[in-house]
């Protein structure tokens, strides 16, 4: 059933890796800033010590990026293992912490470690190209179509945090997670895209430009023309999103609003594009608006460039999932929970399992 239903969307085949990537850039994501950055950290300051029976101390850092156009900080809270080995690690790009639900004593009793940052402290939500990196990045504001966006200026944070991580003795590098919801699930993506360092994309709820097919959104209004009302089986679109929040992406996207669509491309190449690592994608039993069967239907599409690999893509099944429903066996994990939009408990949970079943050694 699915698989014809993925037939009815009409998608693009899948391309090389470097041609979805070179796509997706180009035409949504905009290219991201030239690394020319140092980065250093200061301050640091433990803030408690009593984690998995003092195995974990939680402390803050000052993260601070430069380049010749000046320099800016933002805090790293950081849940570190203190037992002389090496662990997988999550970094989770926040919508604000504290604050955000993160169940972090459950997350480090599991084995992990705990990094968050707060994506506003980055650059700021708005179309305001003058705050945090985003002058270091563009001292003259942005000059082309293909600039990235605020989207691609919070994945070049990630992949900047990750450089600091990469120094910690109690990180395994072989097993580390992006982690984001929404607007930073796609950023998720993004990082994991362009950032082979990252051995896990762990978005949720990302929705439209995220993990969610375009092609079948329709993002019909209800009766009373709202857009915004949470009402079943009706996904964002390009219009609606390029129109309400243009500056996440580049200028270029913006010339597939009336279509609904890229010409030649659709979401299924951004996560196909960071095979042969691992994608774990999140739907919310109540958040219409991300449209859950395009999310699972994305993921099934994607997962043509893990079989080409000899790999598992999604793993098979023949239904959209039910709220509690999961498939983690595959390089492709896809889950459902009973919840709205948010970066819940139960994704946490289902995030660990799947790093623990493809974990590497």
């Amino acid at each position: 059933m699915l698989k014809q239903e993925l037939l009815n969307r009409n998608l693009p085949p899948l391309k090389s890796r470097e041609e979805m990537v070179e796509i997706m850039q180009r035409e949504v994501y905009g290219y991201l800033p030239k690394n020319d950055f140092e980065w250093s950290v200061a301050n640091y300051k433990r803030r408690d010590g009593r984690l998995a029976k003092g195995n974990v101390i939680y402390s803050t850092v000052d993260f601070t990026l430069t380049n010749n156009n000046g320099s800016h900080t933002f805090t790293i809270h950081q849940f570190l293992h203190t037992d002389g080995e090496k662990h997988p690690t999550f970094l989770h790009i926040a919508g604000r912490y504290p604050g955000n639900f993160v169940p972090e004593e459950e997350i480090v009793e599991n084995g992990y470690n705990l990094i968050i940052f707060v994506y506003t402290e980055i650059t700021s939500d708005d179309d305001d190209f003058t705050t945090g990196i985003a002058p270091l990045v563009f001292p003259n504001g942005r000059q082309n179509n293909t600039d990235c966006g605020k989207i691609g200026l919070w994945a070049f944070a990630n992949m900047r945090v990750l450089d600091y991580v990469l120094t910690l003795d109690c990180v395994d590098e072989k097993n580390i997670a992006i982690v984001g919801q929404s607007r930073l699930g796609k950023t998720a993506l993004v990082t994991g895209m362009l950032d082979e360092r990252f051995t896990f994309s762990l978005s949720n709820n990302a929705g439209c430009a995220g993990d969610t097919l375009s092609r079948g959104n329709t993002g019909n209004p209800d009766e009373n023309g709202n857009l915004k009302v949470e009402k079943e089986y009706r996904g964002e679109t390009i219009e609606v999103i390029t129109r309400v929040f243009p500056y996440w992406f580049c200028a270029n996207y913006k010339n597939y609003a009336e279509q609904g669509f890229g010409t030649d491309f659709d979401q299924h190449y951004l996560v196909a594009s960071i095979a042969p690592r691992n994608v774990c994608v999140t739907s919310a039993e109540l958040d219409y608006w991300a449209d859950q069967k395009g999310e699972q239907l994305c993921c099934l599409a994607a997962s043509e460039a893990w079989e080409k690999l000899g790999l598992v893509g999604l793993q098979e099944c023949d239904h959209y999932l039910f709220p509690g429903e999961k498939l983690l066996n595959g390089n492709v994990g896809y889950s459902m929970t009973p919840t709205t939009h948010f970066l819940s408990r139960h994704a946490w949970i289902n995030y660990m399992e799947f790093m623990h079943i493809h974990r590497h050694n």
